[in-house]
């Protein structure tokens, strides 16, 4: 896992309206501190360029053309090509249409949780007055070598929490804490078994580890 510290916020502005994809929540804390959470798709400007997955996004060696690589790249934007525009985990591939991207139904929940315990120890009775964002950012299933004939796909997930620094406004950088927990490897057979089965649960381990790592930034992002 890793974390990032301070992105311009007046490069994303402009794009994080039309992203959330459930209404923004107000955490309130037993000693009146509240805080606003706002769950969104990451802007492509601060996720190294791409679109955020709003589905699992299965990445085959069949559906790995230039176009399909090019397709989840802001560069067919008129951006120009980006030095990982080739790369696999960037293709398009096929959105499974079962599996939409599970960050607002499962994390955000749980972050709320560990939000208000934060806000209930640390709070001092203050109402925060930048929301606190959760991007999702990456949700895929990528094959790992393209030369096997039965490769085995590599599981991703990632998301951002960030938010201004109290007192900014919409010129004010970013503070940011990303989480990418190491990928998960397995056959498609196994990850497609049962509805995806093994995808969900195994999403849901990283998801929670993603919170234990907003538990430990909070103070950084929460900062006054």
């Amino acid at each position: 896992m890793k974390f990032k510290k301070l992105i311009p916020g007046v490069i994303v502005v402009t794009l994080l309206s039309g992203c959330a994809h459930q209404q923004p929540t107000v955490v309130k804390s037993t000693n009146g501190s509240s805080l606003e959470v706002a769950t969104l798709f990451t802007p492509p400007d601060m996720n190294n360029n791409r679109y955020a997955d709003p589905k699992l996004r299965e990445v085959t060696p069949a559906v790995s053309g230039v176009g399909m690589g090019l397709s989840v790249m802001t560069a067919v934007l008129g951006g120009g090509i980006s030095s990982n525009a080739f790369d696999k985990s960037n293709y398009k591939g096929n959105a499974i249409d079962a599996m939409p991207e599970p960050t607002a139904s499962y994390l955000t929940p749980k972050a709320g949780t560990v939000i208000r315990q934060w806000l209930d120890k640390q709070g001092n009775s203050y109402a925060y007055t930048q929301p606190l964002f959760i991007g999702a950012a990456q949700w895929s299933l990528v094959y790992s070598d393209m030369s096997a004939d039965n490769s085995n796909y590599d599981l991703t997930y990632r998301v951002l929490f960030y938010k201004r620094p109290e007192g900014g406004n919409i010129f004010s950088a970013y503070i940011i804490s990303e989480c990418a927990p190491a990928v998960k490897t397995a056959a498609l057979s196994d990850w497609r078994a049962n509805q995806y089965q093994k995808v969900s649960e195994e999403t849901r381990k990283m998801m929670d580890s993603c919170v234990l790592e907003l538990e430990n930034q909070l103070p950084r992002l929460l900062k006054r």
